[in-house]
C-alpha cells in the first residue's frame, strides 16, 4: 500500500504524485470500486443501468462524471440494498450529519487503508516517535477510530481522556493535562474555546497546563486565520492544525504551511459541483461529492455529502501533489439570504478580522419572517463598531442588509451548532 513503508519520509510515494500521474493512479482504484459495486451492490447496479452505464466501469476519468450523484435520502430509502453488513464488522452512524442517519460499515481492510492518511496527517502536524498524544477526537467518527492505531505505529504513546467534550468536563480535562503532559493533542475547536472561557474563572491558566504541547489538531469547526492565531496565542502552544473528513470516506489534513487542508487522495476522490451536478473550478464553492477509493466496507460512489466546499487554487509550498480543499459547512450551519447561501464560517471570517471580536461566539439566526435580503447574526458581548461591521458584512457577503443582535453577558456554550432559530432569541422588529 502506498505510504506504509515511509512514514517519516519528506513525502511518501503517493504524495509525490501529481497531475496526470495521480489521476491515472486514482482511476485504477475507481475502476476496482465501481466494478465491485456493480457486481455486489444492487442499489448501484440498478441506478447505473438506468443511466445507461454498462458493467459499472467508466471508460476514462472524464466519463466518471456520467455516473449519477447519490444523495443521502437515496441510500436511506434503499436500506440494505446499498449496504451489506458482511462488508464490515463495525458500524458507524452518520447521525451528526444532515437528515436521517446511515450505518456505515467499516472492515478491517478499510481501517488499515485509512490508518495511512492518519499517519500522514499526524506527521504533517509534528507527531513523532517517543511523544505522547492525548486523543480526544469524537470517537463515534470512523476517522477518529484510526487515530490510536496511527499513533502506535508512529512509535508514540496514546493517552485517552475519560468523558465528553462538553464544558462540564473541562476540570477533568485540566487534571488530565497536568497528569499526562502530552506533546500532541487531538480535540475539537469548540472544546478549546470553552477551555479558554473556563480559564477566566480558574486559577489554572491554559498556558500552564498546556506547557510542552507542540501541536493541537482540531476538528468540528472550520478555522479562520484569525481564530487559529487566537487559539495559538491564548493557549501558548506550538501550532494549531485543522483536520476534517466525512463518515463517507473524505479525509483532509493541514500541512505546516496552513495553506488550506490537503485531500488524502489515496483514499478518496473528491469533486465540487454546482446545483446541476457540473464540476466547478478551484476557488468556486459548491457541493462536496465523495467517491471512496476502496471496495472494502460500505461503498460510496459520487455521494453528495451535504457539505459546501471549494478546492484551493495554486500549489502549496510543501510540494505535496494532493489538491487542497476547504469545507465551510452544510445546510444546518448556514442560512439562505436571497439567493446566497451564507455559512457561519463566512460571517466569522469577516468578524474575526477585528481582534476585539475573535473568540466571541458568533451564530447565524434563521428568521422565517425576515426580508429576503437580510442577514441576521448573534454575537456575544457588548456592541462593537456596529456600523462598520454591518457595512463590511454587506459588501463582502453580497447581502442587502445585516442585523446584529448583541448578546451582552448571555453566554452560549461553544459547540457544533451554528444557527439559532429566531424564536430562541428576541429579535427587534421594524
Amino acid at each position: 500500500m502506498p505510504g506504509t513503508a515511509s512514514t517519516y519520509a519528506a513525502h511518501d510515494d503517493i504524495e509525490s504524485l501529481s497531475g496526470a500521474r495521480l489521476t491515472a493512479w486514482q482511476y485504477e482504484r475507481m475502476r476496482e470500486v465501481t466494478e465491485h459495486a456493480y457486481r455486489h451492490v444492487p442499489f448501484y447496479r440498478e441506478r447505473w443501468e438506468a443511466a445507461g452505464i454498462a458493467a459499472g466501469t467508466p471508460p476514462s476519468m472524464d466519463d466518471f462524471a456520467r455516473f449519477p450523484i447519490v444523495a443521502k435520502h437515496d441510500l436511506v430509502q434503499a436500506g440494505q440494498r446499498w449496504a451489506i453488513p458482511s462488508q464490515g464488522p463495525v458500524a458507524f452512524s452518520t447521525r451528526g450529519t444532515s437528515g436521517d442517519p446511515l450505518l456505515v460499515w467499516l472492515s478491517a481492510q478499510e481501517e488499515e487503508t485509512y490508518i495511512v492518511p492518519t499517519i500522514r496527517g499526524f506527521r504533517w502536524a509534528g507527531l513523532g516517535p517517543g511523544m505522547t498524544a492525548l486523543l480526544m477526537s469524537p470517537v463515534w467518527h470512523r476517522l477518529a477510530a484510526c487515530e490510536p492505531h496511527a499513533v502506535a505505529r508512529m512509535g508514540a504513546r496514546c493517552a485517552f481522556f475519560w468523558g465528553s467534550m462538553g464544558p462540564e468536563y473541562l476540570d477533568s480535562f485540566l487534571h488530565t493535562l497536568i497528569t499526562v503532559r502530552p506533546e500532541f493533542i487531538t480535540t475539537t475547536a469548540p472544546f478549546l474555546l470553552s477551555l479558554i472561557r473556563r480559564s477566566a474563572s480558574t486559577v489554572v491558566a491554559p498556558p500552564e497546563v498546556l506547557r510542552g504541547v507542540r501541536s493541537i489538531v482540531v476538528v468540528g469547526l472550520p478555522l479562520t486565520r484569525s481564530m487559529r492565531e487566537f487559539l495559538r496565542d491564548r493557549l501558548q502552544v506550538g501550532d494549531i492544525f485543522e483536520r476534517g473528513g466525512t463518515q463517507e470516506g473524505a479525509a483532509i489534513d493541514e500541512c505546516r504551511f496552513h495553506n488550506t487542508p490537503h485531500v488524502h487522495e489515496d483514499v478518496c476522490y473528491l469533486e465540487v459541483v454546482d446545483d446541476s451536478g457540473v464540476g466547478v473550478p478551484a476557488g468556486v464553492r459548491g457541493r462536496l461529492i465523495v467517491t471512496k477509493l476502496s471496495a472494502a466496507g460500505s461503498i460510496f460512489v459520487r455521494y453528495d455529502t451535504g457539505d459546501f466546499a471549494a478546492f484551493a487554487p495554486g500549489e502549496c509550498p510543501c510540494q505535496c501533489g494532493f489538491r487542497r480543499l476547504k469545507i465551510f459547512g452544510r445546510p444546518e450551519s448556514s442560512v439562505l439570504v436571497g439567493d446566497r447561501r451564507i455559512t457561519a464560517y463566512d460571517v466569522r471570517n469577516c468578524i474575526e478580522e477585528d481582534g476585539d471580536l475573535v473568540g466571541r461566539n458568533v451564530l447565524l439566526i434563521h428568521d422565517p419572517e425576515s426580508p429576503p435580503g437580510l442577514l441576521s447574526v448573534a454575537i456575544e458581548g457588548a456592541a462593537h463598531h456596529e456600523a462598520e461591521l454591518k457595512a463590511d458584512l454587506e459588501e463582502r457577503l453580497g447581502v442587502d442588509a445585516v442585523r446584529i443582535v448583541w448578546l451582552g453577558d448571555l453566554r452560549i456554550n461553544w459547540g457544533f451548532r451554528q444557527v439559532l432559530e429566531s424564536r430562541e432569541i428576541r429579535l427587534p422588529r421594524s
